[in-house]
């Protein structure tokens, strides 16, 4: 594989949550870790997102009731839970 090559498939991986990421529980506002936004949202138990910030820029849609298995894709600063849990994706800045 070239350069090229894996430089191209490096940004596939950081720009569609292959970043690792980080569980989203409890009621107070979850961040990623600098330098990256929350591209996608796994619900790993039904959860109410009570609000949200979305990277500059970013059209997102308004979350609310997130099914257990359902993933919502998007570009999130942070995410607050009413309840439930899920898995907060990465991608990079």
């Amino acid at each position: 594989m070239s350069q090229l090559e894996q430089m191209a498939a490096q940004t596939l991986l950081n720009t569609h949550g292959m970043s690792g990421g980080k569980a989203i529980t409890g009621t107070t506002k979850v961040e990623p870790d600098a330098g990256y936004y929350f591209c996608a949202i796994l619900a790993t138990a039904a959860a109410v997102v009570a609000s949200q910030e979305d990277v500059e820029g970013a059209i997102n849609p308004i979350l609310g009731p997130i099914p257990v298995g359902a993933t919502v894709y998007g570009k999130f600063a942070s995410i607050t839970l009413t309840s439930g849990t899920a898995i907060g994706y990465y991608a990079k800045l």
